[in-house]
């Protein structure tokens, strides 16, 4: 997810993965990746069928503190924000080849104008 100004600066990114998370099980709480070493599920963030999964983020706008009648206001140094926000499947679990190694499921962009 990221969030850019109207001049497409980018002021904020963020990112979730959603998958189930393995460990050995051997005393140490460290995630596995590889199938022959994983012995127990801790945590499942994975996307299942036929649920719908929300998420909040917190964006923190750029500002600028400036002075109006002699008192110390905040403004937002832009009006308008562009979210965009991309739903990727990568099977390997790292970025690769896009077709090859990884899809891109759902892309969603929306303005947001502050009044």
């Amino acid at each position: 997810m990221t969030a850019r100004t109207k001049d497409g600066k980018e002021f904020f990114r963020a990112s979730k993965i959603y998958m189930p998370q393995s460990t050995e099980s051997r005393g140490e709480a460290k995630m596995v990746y590889a199938p022959f070493r994983k012995v127990g599920i801790f945590r499942d963030t994975s996307l299942q069928p036929n649920q719908t999964k929300i998420e909040t983020f917190e964006i923190f706008h750029p500002f600028a503190d400036v002075q109006n009648g002699g008192k110390k206001v905040r403004e937002l140094l832009s009006k308008e924000s562009t979210i965009e926000i991309e739903l990727w499947y990568l099977p390997g679990g790292v970025k690769g080849q896009v077709g090859k190694d990884q899809f891109l499921f759902n892309r969603f962009v929306q303005t947001i104008n502050f009044k």
